[in-house]
């Protein structure tokens, strides 16, 4: 079997071998065709950006944070994988790239008529093969933008940074704003309930009672004085000021407990206020940037010399492959022919 194999690589080398001018030209043609096609190609230039996602954007908790260290609201803090597959999902909107089409005009660059059919679906496909985002090794985002024009494509990249962070800053401040309005409105409603406790301890007052304990007790005190000298008036008088504690007092009681969580929830909806407000009118960066654009001084597409070498060889291959079935077709007739007729 060592032999069979041996004896055929041999015949295939002596065949290749014996068309050798055939393959040497068409790799010669293939070779000066495919360099010319190489050279019709435009350039591309690459413009890349590397960016850290920060743990949080919330500029109330990183700078009204009093309790102790937390990793999460470190403004100095990176991102853990899900803040980071989220600014992902932000960078590939569809907001983003509709920015970039205007700001740019790219449906003229990329010689697209914007009255045309399916024109939108063409220059999303194209800014598709031309924008890359994407995770790196070391759970950064990388942002690269591949054009013709190597200042456009630095300024698509700085683009894309600053739309980031304007619209994540706006999406925030849009929350920010409701929570603020939701806390106004609840706020009100507390102050209302408040003013009427207050109300209703005023005439708890007004009937003469104030602090529940402290009366009852001088009340029993100034009443066993009275019992032991056999004062009747005061007796009386007594008797009647426990009279009106017994029924005041539940309720004043009642309303000063009221009253405290009232005012302990208006001091939480108060300082929540404050915080939203804080976010909504407050803007930071939303990213850390490692790496920013610059103009590329040098393509990065088309590279001639591999399209030159892929080009070259399969075209051999195909050759070979093409000069063995020919070989293959022409034996077939001579072979039928050598066969003995019984």
């Amino acid at each position: 079997m060592e032999n069979n194999n041996q004896y055929n690589s041999f015949s295939l080398m002596k065949f290749l071998w014996g068309k050798r001018k055939w393959l040497i030209f068409i790799c010669a043609i293939t070779f000066v065709v495919s360099l010319v096609c190489s050279f019709l190609i435009k350039p591309k230039y690459k413009s890349s950006a590397i960016i850290y996602a920060p743990r949080t954007n919330s500029m109330a908790k990183i700078l009204l944070n009093e309790e102790n260290y937390n990793e999460r609201l470190d403004i100095k803090a990176y991102a853990t994988e899900e803040e980071t597959e989220q600014m992902m999902q932000l960078l590939e909107s569809r907001e983003i790239k509709d920015s970039l089409i205007k700001m740019h005009n790219l449906a003229e660059h990329y010689d697209l008529k914007t009255d045309s059919k399916g024109w939108y679906t063409k220059i999303l496909k194209i800014m598709g093969s031309n924008i890359e985002i994407k995770r790196t090794s070391y759970g950064a985002i990388s942002i690269s933008v591949k054009d013709e024009d190597p200042a456009l494509a630095c300024d698509i990249t700085n683009d894309i940074l600053r739309l980031l962070d304007t619209i994540k800053n706006r999406t925030e401040h849009e929350r920010a704003a409701a929570a603020y309005e939701a806390l106004c409105n609840q706020l009100d409603s507390i102050d209302q309930a408040v003013r009427r406790i207050d109300d209703s301890i005023r005439i708890c007052m007004d009937s003469g009672v104030f602090d529940v304990e402290r009366q009852s007790e001088r009340v029993m005190q100034q009443y066993a004085i009275a019992v032991a000298q056999g004062n009747a008036a005061a007796i009386s008088r007594l008797n009647k000021e426990q009279e009106k504690l017994a029924v005041w007092g539940p309720r004043l009681y009642a309303l000063q407990n009221m009253q405290f969580s009232f005012l302990k929830y208006q001091a939480l909806c108060k300082q929540k206020m404050l915080d939203a407000q804080l976010d909504m009118q407050g803007s930071m960066p939303v990213k850390f940037v490692v790496e920013r654009p610059i103009v590329a001084d040098k393509k990065c597409y088309p590279k001639r010399s591999l399209i030159v070498l892929i080009s070259t060889l399969s075209v051999l291959i195909l050759s070979i492959f093409v000069l063995l079935m020919i070989d293959k077709i022409e034996e077939k007739p001579s072979g039928k022919a050598e066969e003995p007729v019984e």
